[in-house]
């Protein structure tokens, strides 16, 4: 959408890519990014959420406009989850030099520690390359689980 693009067009340009879920709704509603965020807040953060935990704000109302507005100030519009003080997932303008401010299928995590700060680590999130590495790194995991048994 920075390029000009409307939401349907960059909707179908994602899909032809092979970058939405199979269900968009997962990633224009924020569901996918909310479902990382209970994964991360319960295994990390050592929380009891669920996914009603989560405010979920997705991108499907973000507009040529927001964008527009967003770029005149040296900044994106992404769709961020953040584990603060309450759990929310919406789309948030963000400075183009913000580590967290990736194009393309990166995706990125910032995490802040008491002794070493902020980090923040970017990485390939969309395609079939993409899921087929998780997907085998997850059977990884999960055999030497139960080889531990």
């Amino acid at each position: 959408m920075t390029n000009g693009m409307s939401f349907q067009e960059a909707l179908k340009d994602a899909k032809k890519r092979g970058y939405v879920e199979a269900d968009e709704s997962l990633d224009l509603d924020g569901l996918d990014a909310a479902a990382k965020l209970v994964i991360l807040a319960n295994w990390v953060m050592g929380l009891k959420v669920t996914m009603s935990d989560i405010k979920c704000t997705g991108i499907r109302n973000v507009s040529t406009n927001d964008i527009k507005n967003a770029t005149s100030k040296k900044c994106a519009i992404k769709l961020i989850a953040s584990c603060n003080k309450d759990l929310v997932v919406a789309p948030k303008e963000i400075s183009t030099e913000d580590p967290l401010c990736v194009n393309g299928t990166l995706n990125a995590i910032s995490f802040t520690s008491e002794h070493s700060g902020t980090q923040t680590i970017i990485g390939r999130g969309a395609g079939g390359i993409e899921t087929a590495s998780s997907i085998l790194r997850d059977l990884i995991d999960i055999r030497q689980e139960i080889s531990k048994l």
